[in-house]
């Protein structure tokens, strides 16, 4: 029942092969949506997606590694198509974890240290330094380290070239331990994140039981937009009106989370001129609930995506994990079926990637699909129609 790689039939390891191959044509096919309607249209570039752009290239060049399969094997471990496969599965495998961390900290800059969109884009060059840069480091060490114990570090993985077996040590310390603590930081942030979602729920409850002390002098305007400009109004706001009487005046200093500090405060006569006093603080109110809601609703879908992200990556790595880790303890004997789980998991971190791409800009997707649809309509029409014609006029000639 147990089989280490050298004695994997040759059915089974065709069995693997075509699960591996199967699912990476699946994620590149995936991967090709989302990079084409990227880079033709400004309507996908939102904040989450823009991660998810960055993160698209790892992904493919992943699916390359895998798209190569266990024909590495079939050659000598030392050959340059192993010792290729191998780098890049090391080099962007991982690389993964990181880009769902870099969103996880999106989230919390933006929630608890006020960031708009231009902020959070400043930060995506570090992002790609640190995602696609800490990984490369081991991944091109590896190819120069070898012992004339354990041989070269790329080597004979059971589901392609890896770090080999004699270097199994390496695979939990710089691979698998880096990711699962990466998904364990991922996961605090995300607990701190839905608590102040659940405070934020809780205040707001109460702000729209409680008495509102209608004020004819400011109104709190805020605008949402995750495509744009993320620009919400703070609870805070609120809460100088509503305990204006019984609190101290209030204080920029707030520790409440939003998703941007950008409150623009006009004059009541921004609204109609000759409005009287009691409409205008209705109006002002209306607009401030509005507001606030709509900031709320922007926030926790963003928080809602990305927490799709996290899930995305552990339905990843918790089966390739388990097959290592039952591998450790079982003195590398695999189990086959954590061996296919594995091969059906790892290539498939692209296409979940796009799913969440595609589930975020739903609308725009149909809309881009209409768009090509009909320029192929026009271009069809404008080669074809002469043709129409020509034949047209020899049937009656």
């Amino acid at each position: 029942m147990y089989q280490n790689s050298s004695q994997l039939s040759q059915h089974q390891r065709s069995v693997l092969s075509i699960i591996e191959r199967v699912c990476s044509c699946v994620s590149v096919s995936a991967l090709a949506i989302v990079i084409a309607t990227f880079v033709s249209s400004r309507e996908f570039r939102k904040p989450i997606n823009r991660l998810i752009f960055y993160a698209a290239w790892g992904n493919l060049l992943s699916n390359v590694a895998t798209l190569i399969s266990e024909s590495s094997l079939q050659h000598s471990s030392r050959g340059a198509l192993c010792q290729f496969q191998a780098f890049m599965i090391q080099w962007f495998m991982p690389a993964d974890s990181l880009w769902a961390l870099a969103m996880a900290c999106n989230v919390y800059l933006a929630f608890f240290k006020h960031y708009d969109t231009k902020r959070l884009r400043m930060l995506e060059w570090k992002y790609l330094l640190l995602c696609y840069g800490l990984p490369f480091i081991p991944a091109f060490v590896y190819l120069f380290v070898s012992s004339e114990t354990r041989g070269k570090v790329y080597g004979d993985a059971v589901l392609w070239c890896w770090v080999s077996l004699p270097w199994e040590f390496l695979q939990i310390a710089v691979f698998y331990g880096p990711v699962w603590f990466i998904v364990l930081v991922i996961l605090a942030i995300y607990l701190r994140v839905g608590l102040s979602i659940r405070q934020q729920r809780h205040e707001l409850s109460i702000f729209v039981m409680s008495d509102f002390e209608h004020t004819s002098d400011t109104t709190v305007l805020g605008d949402v937009d995750l495509s744009g400009t993320i620009q919400p109004v703070p609870l805070d706001s609120f809460r100088r009106h509503s305990n204006r009487q019984r609190n101290p005046p209030f204080t920029p200093n707030s520790s409440h989370p939003s998703i941007s500090p950008e409150i623009w405060q006009t004059p009541s006569h921004a609204g109609p001129p000759n409005a009287p006093p009691g409409r205008a603080s209705c109006l002002s109110y209306n607009i401030s609930r509005t507001s606030t809601a709509d900031s709320r609703q922007a926030s926790e879908a963003y928080f809602k995506y990305a927490t799709l992200f996290l899930a995305a990556l552990i339905v990843t790595w918790v089966p390739s994990s388990a097959n290592r880790v039952y591998a450790l303890t079982a003195s590398n004997h695999y189990v086959f079926g954590l061996s296919c789980a594995s091969s059906f998991a790892l290539p498939l971190q692209g296409f979940w990637n796009s799913v969440i791409y595609i589930t975020v800009s739903w609308q725009a997707i149909l809309a881009w699909f209409q768009h090509v649809g009909a320029q192929a309509r026009r271009t069809s029409s404008t080669t074809l129609g002469p043709l129409k014609s020509s034949l047209r006029r020899l049937s009656r000639g």
